[in-house]
């Protein structure tokens, strides 16, 4: 999913269905998911406007779409292999992604999968 998904909504289709894989959706689990809807655009919009502000009439960096999305792709990857243990089979498919996608994705985003299974002894 992209930051254009999240604008166009596709989190908030995903959310008028009634189950999660195959279970039916707890009343707690929409909520979340609501709330995660509208936070992270609104998070994303909050930093933009004050990255733009700050510029104070100098050009953006060259290049930014590519960085924003790594600045939100790569906490994103982290945190689903956290939840699944690191587990790169069932990280792909919450992210929806294939599993070589998702190792290149590793190595391109230089995430650490030791420091990761470190936080589970901890």
């Amino acid at each position: 999913m992209t930051m254009q998904d999240f604008s166009n909504g596709a989190l908030s289709q995903q959310m008028n269905t009634t189950h999660v894989a195959g279970r039916p959706m707890s009343p707690l689990y929409r909520l979340r998911a609501e709330a995660f809807n509208e936070s992270l655009p609104a998070s994303v919009d909050v930093c933009l406007k004050t990255y733009f502000k700050d510029l104070n009439g100098m050009s953006p960096v060259a290049g930014m779409y590519e960085k924003v999305i790594t600045q939100v792709e790569k906490p994103l990857i982290e945190h689903v292999l956290r939840y699944v243990r690191c587990n790169q089979v069932r990280a792909a498919n919450i992210l929806g992604i294939n599993r070589n996608t998702l190792r290149k994705k590793i190595q391109t985003l230089n995430i650490d999968l030791n420091a990761i299974m470190n936080d589970f002894h901890h």
